[in-house]
């Protein structure tokens, strides 16, 4: 009995604190992909990166072709030509690792080509969070698109504003 007392108590109180505070959530990606640019951003890196996966899949498949070949002609040569022959394909697969960490790596040229074409639009995104929020009086906004939200009110979703300013 005491337990359910408490309990009902407390339930009161977090519903009293809820409905203090003043929220709204905001899905980031549907922003992203009202903005034209913001598209032809993202599809100018995927072009990028596509390019450079051809030429990473092109040099493999030359590595490939010069195990094939060594494998063909292994019995023919002598033991320091084997030797030299297996050396040169894992130089290159080594090359060609070193190469894609460079492009593909946290600090790749494709992570900082990223970086410079997308980061002035989460920049405006997030002003526009930002000021929309300080002008309505938001004290929190919600990333749904970032954020596992089992249920939120349509009330509370304030998207579409942002589209608006973002605009």
């Amino acid at each position: 009995m005491k337990k359910s007392i408490i309990l009902t108590i407390a339930m009161a109180m977090a519903a009293l604190c809820a409905s203090a505070q003043n929220y709204a959530v905001v899905n980031s990606q549907k922003i992203y992909q009202s903005m034209e640019e913001y598209a032809a951003a993202v599809e100018e890196i995927d072009e990028l990166a596509t390019a450079y996966q051809k030429n990473i899949d092109e040099a493999y498949e030359k590595v490939e072709e010069m195990y094939q070949n060594y494998m063909v002609a292994k019995g023919g040569l002598t033991f320091e030509e084997q030797q030299a022959e297996e050396q040169n394909i894992i130089q290159n697969e080594q090359k060609i690792t070193s190469y894609q960490q460079n492009v593909f790596g946290t600090d790749g040229v494709l992570t900082k080509k990223q970086e410079e074409l997308l980061k002035p639009f989460h920049e405006k995104v997030a002003k526009s969070i930002t000021t929309y929020a300080e002008l309505m009086g938001y004290q929190m906004v919600i990333d749904i698109a970032t954020t596992a939200l089992p249920y939120y009110s349509p009330a509370i979703d304030i998207t579409e504003e942002i589209i608006k300013l973002v605009k």
